[in-house]
């Protein structure tokens, strides 16, 4: 998330009783940039109609302690104010250099931590019956960070946190954090707090999925962002089991429409994803989620909102409240249902404000289907309209009530099983992509918005057409790249269609304990011969981390090359 969007967060983390963490757990959430806060007053109520039920955010430390020992509480308590009268509880995200250095303004306060302990002791002592969740920094591995901080330095900022914190409040939970899913990012730092002495010093871990949220809609798109959990779980049983079942929250995620030419259909879109980032996220055990953003803000990047600038709704809005009628306060997630044709739609079926609801969708790129089902079912769409047209699988995400006890039964029997669509090639040494067949649940698949045009040789083999110095990204599935998997070979079959030079080097997504850009250059040119018919190079990575989520796992990227044919791609765990 770049750094000027974010100072102050909206959550619905706790809707119950505010002194207990372990009350009832309630995932709607709303972000807000700093400027958009400044009209909080105008889209709380808005908010809160929509179901939130906690403010997340806090001023930075210089505004609170400007000089050493000079404390300034106006602008922390006007926020727990306003979200009081909101009837919004308040959890803090605290981050800042040391005042009174030449520091830059989001520098780790690595050289005083005593005194970044000393500033996280007051705010818990003032606040301890009003807050109760503490998230340390706000990406630590991205925007927030001044550029040179490690895994070793947050690890020591968040230890030196948590330990200030339980001082005042025992109570008190103490959340990591990362920009994009970089579950390789949290675990150095776990093992960086174990290392030091201070292990397991967290309660809960934040994660900011924008990069796999943006593929949600796309072909495929929803399988990796549905791993997520999974992919935590495995990590956090390693670093630290103790605390493997912590809860994972999504403090984070958006989608901008400012900059699409058709807003009507930019507007549809962004309110089907909204729905299946939230339903996706409460069927894999993420605990909270808050979307960016409450409203477009004054001063700041547009079309984030749930609400324009002039304070109208968009159909994002109409979809959340929907969302949070037919599901509830504390919706209970009951299990999945393959559905439509060869079981490829997606379905979810939750315990929701009355009555199991099944919220379903087709995967992007198949045609409608018709669903046959048991009874007068009952159908809304996004925007909380009956539909009285049979119930379809489509782009856009489906409640439907008054569904079958046979259903709910299956679904339920379905909950402790891996997700299927996809496929699941857990323990799986090789995987592979042929290209210009049939992509479906193939574990090497094209990322992000990329549309190629296939080739078919007299031969009959087929492949992708890349232009022209054009690169392209692949994702492996995630249920093949576990995060503690750094060794791969990665090959690729290619085939000139044209003289002149063709060649290309693989960049890919690293393993890195410095918070820096997550991809690399392998370094090893592969340059094609002069000769036709189907050509392969391997290339041997040992730092890798395919189970991080920064948009692809790895691309190959030409120079000054001619368009060529790109036939089947493999990726091992062992020697190709």
């Amino acid at each position: 998330m770049k750094a000027h969007r974010l100072i102050i967060l909206l959550t619905c983390l706790v809707c119950g009783a505010p002194s207990s963490p372990a009350a009832e757990s309630c995932p709607w959430g709303i972000a807000s940039s700093a400027s958009g806060f400044q009209s909080s007053n105008k889209w709380m109520p808005l908010m809160h109609e929509a179901g939130i039920a906690m403010a997340r955010g806090f001023p930075e430390w210089r505004s609170i302690e400007p000089r050493r020992g000079e404390w300034k509480w106006d602008k922390a308590d006007a926020l727990v104010q306003a979200a009081s009268s909101h009837q919004l509880e308040v959890n803090a995200c605290l981050m800042g250099a040391v005042p009174w250095s030449t520091e830059k303004i989001h520098a780790f306060p690595m050289s005083d931590l005593e005194a970044w302990s000393g500033f996280v002791e007051q705010c818990v002592a003032r606040y301890k019956d009003r807050i109760h969740y503490w998230e340390v920094w706000n990406e630590g591995n991205g925007g927030f960070n001044d550029g040179h901080h490690t895994t070793e330095d947050y690890a020591k900022l968040a230890s030196a946190m948590y330990a200030a914190a339980k001082k005042s409040d025992p109570n008190a939970m103490i959340g990591l954090t990362s920009a994009s899913f970089d579950p390789d990012y949290l675990e150095h730092v776990i093992l960086a707090q174990k290392a030091a002495g201070t292990p397991a010093s967290f309660d809960y871990l934040c994660i900011h999925p924008y990069e796999l949220a943006d593929n949600i809609g796309r072909p495929g798109g929803d399988v990796p962002y549905l791993w997520m959990t999974h992919l935590l779980r495995d990590s956090m049983k390693k670093s630290a089991p103790e605390k493997a079942d912590s809860e994972v929250w999504i403090t984070e995620v958006g989608r901008n429409i400012a900059r699409r030419k058709d807003q009507a259909v930019a507007e549809q879109e962004a309110a089907a994803a909204l729905v299946k980032i939230y339903v996706m996220a409460l069927a894999q055990g993420i605990s909270s989620v808050q979307w960016f953003e409450a409203q477009d803000p004054a001063n700041e990047e547009p079309g984030f909102g749930l609400l324009k600038r002039d304070g109208s709704p968009r159909l994002s809005y109409r979809a959340f409240k929907t969302m949070t009628a037919e599901l509830g306060r504390t919706p209970k997630y009951l299990g999945w249902l393959a559905m439509g044709e060869e079981g490829r739609g997606l379905g979810f079926v939750f315990q929701g404000a009355t009555a199991p609801v099944l919220i379903a969708w087709k995967d992007a790129g198949d045609a409608d289907q018709s669903l046959l089902l048991d009874g007068e079912v009952l159908i809304k769409g996004v925007d909380g309209a009956l539909n009285k047209r049979p119930a379809m699988l489509a782009d856009e995400p489906v409640f439907i009530g008054n569904i079958s006890a046979a259903m709910v039964a299956q679904a339920a029997a379905n909950k402790a099983k891996n997700f299927p669509w996809g496929g699941d090639f857990t323990g799986a040494t090789t995987v592979s992509a042929k290209l210009g067949g049939d992509e479906r649940n193939q574990a090497v698949t094209l990322a992000g918005k990329q549309t190629l045009p296939k080739i078919t040789f007299p031969d009959g083999t087929t492949g992708f057409l890349i232009g022209a110095n054009q690169s392209t990204q692949f994702c492996v599935h995630p249920s093949f790249a576990s995060i503690h998997n750094r060794e791969y070979d990665v090959r690729i079959t290619v085939r000139r269609i044209s003289p002149g030079n063709v060649g290309m080097n693989l960049v890919y997504e690293r393993t890195d304990t410095q918070g820096r850009a997550p991809y690399r250059n392998q370094g090893t040119w592969f340059g094609l011969s002069k000769e036709d018919g189907w050509q392969t190079f391997t290339w041997h990575v040992k730092d890798a981390c395919f189970a991080k989520m920064w948009g692809y796992d790895f691309s190959f990227v030409p120079e000054q090359s001619q368009p060529f044919v790109i036939g089947k791609i493999e990726v091992s765990t062992g020697k190709l």
